[in-house]
């Protein structure tokens, strides 16, 4: 009896250690449909997803293509997991183009019976529904990267079989009963963010039923205006406006050095260093959908890309305030040195660039007025001369890390009455050029 219970509680999990962004991994389970697929393609695994970010994968399973936490997706010890990566290596732009079209395909319903067709071999036409080897597969192609032969239609089997990739050794953890247990209990957060996902874009489908993505419903609200309360309804009862709250409420030692310093040191520096990997892709997700949306509100003036705006500053700046404690965390320990982002100087290259992913339509308007007047000394804002360089106080700056403008006087002086406290830049008296 002891022996069964032993054996029914050996279970193991991805070794996030080991794992990098871009991974892919390809598993089964004791299923029976998990038999099928490893009987009809002669191998021992039967589900393909990509690791996109620390203790997160995206996949496609019958509820669809989602993100999971890694930590919470337990496989019995005799399940077969392979984690593979390229040989030659992935650049930034191409993985960033893996996780671009993942994303971008979140809510996509699953199609079984193209699972299937997969499996038996052949190709055939396809949806722009998804089965977790096809996601996989032209996620890759979308970087220009050819796992397989026909990215439409292939199987785990083959993605495996890709020459292009190489193991990873030690890709698995074991998972005591206790650590088990514990998840089991623990609200499961990413499944909430899922089911509201879901109801989305279940209640957009009853509009339209070819909307898969939030692409797809964005493009339908554009043409149908009048739906704007319906589609704004949708984000307030499906809960997709407040799922944050929980996980900001359940770990809140993410934001505040104070409980992170009474926390195990070697738990907290392996959390600290994960939450600054992903800082060296680029902007976050949050600030390029807040971008996005923030163009989206101001070109068609609908509720809903104004509330999806607002939600992803909110998801910004906790993103911002969870790096910024992780990393003075490591200070603290003399694990790094930190020192102060350089302010972005206005009318750079490199201002544009940030400015373009944090509020696109004021780096176009920026643009127009520079493009008019010929020349890049004048006010980001109105165009006029003189102006000068200033930058927000730190208590002020956004997350997406443009605090500096190049103003004129009346410029100035309307944005500090509007509540933005802009001092010369470098505390000088904000000559800029």
């Amino acid at each position: 009896m002891n022996g069964a219970n032993e054996r029914s509680q050996r279970v193991k999990r991805l070794n996030e250690d080991v794992l990098h962004p871009g991974d892919i991994v390809l598993t089964t389970t004791t299923a029976a449909i998990s038999k099928a697929i490893r009987t009809a393609t002669r191998s021992d695994i039967s589900h393909a997803m990509v690791y996109v970010q620390h203790c997160s994968v995206i996949d496609a399973t019958g509820e669809g293509v989602h993100a999971r936490n890694t930590q919470r997706i337990l496989f019995e010890e005799e399940c077969a997991i392979h984690v593979l990566r390229l040989h030659s290596g992935i650049s930034a732009l191409e993985l960033s183009a893996v996780i671009s079209y993942m994303r971008g395909r979140i809510g996509t319903q699953y199609s079984t019976r193209e699972a299937v067709l997969a499996g038996l071999g052949g190709a055939h036409e396809w949806s722009n529904k998804q089965f977790c080897s096809r996601l996989v597969a032209q996620a890759f192609a979308s970087a220009g990267i050819d796992l397989v032969a026909d990215p439409n239609f292939c199987s785990p089997a083959e993605i495996k079989a890709s020459p292009l990739l190489v193991a990873v050794p030690d890709a698995t953890t074991p998972v005591s009963a206790e650590e088990a247990s514990a998840w089991q209990e623990a609200d499961d957060v990413p499944q909430r963010m899922r089911s509201a996902i879901n109801a989305v874009l279940d209640g957009a489908r009853e509009k339209d039923p070819g909307i898969q993505t939030f692409d797809d419903l964005h493009r339908h609200l554009v043409d149908n205006p009048e739906e704007d309360a319906y589609f704004c309804g949708l984000l307030e009862s499906s809960g997709y406006l407040s799922v944050w709250q929980i996980e900001r409420n359940r770990n809140p030692w993410q934001y505040d050095l104070a409980p992170m310093n009474a926390m195990p040191d070697v738990e907290m520096e392996g959390y600290c260093w994960k939450t600054l990997d992903g800082e060296s892709a680029g902007p976050n997700r949050f600030i390029v959908n807040r971008g996005g949306y923030t163009l989206l509100a101001r070109e068609y003036g609908l509720a809903f890309f104004r509330v999806m705006a607002d939600l992803y500053e909110t998801l910004a700046v906790l993103h911002d305030r969870r790096v910024e404690v992780a990393a003075k965390w490591l200070e603290t320990r003399g694990r790094i040195e930190l020192a102060p982002p350089p302010a972005l100087v206005p009318h750079t290259d490199e201002w544009f660039a940030a400015l373009t992913q944090w509020n696109p339509a004021q780096a176009m308007m920026t643009r127009m007025i520079l493009q008019k007047a010929g020349r890049q000394d004048v006010c980001s804002v109105c165009g006029d001369d003189p102006a000068k360089d200033y930058r927000l106080d730190e208590g002020f700056r956004p997350p997406g890390g443009v605090d500096t403008l190049r103003l004129c006087e009346d410029c100035l002086l309307i944005r500090r009455a509007d509540g933005e406290p802009f001092e010369p830049l470098g505390g000088g008296d904000g000559d800029g050029a």
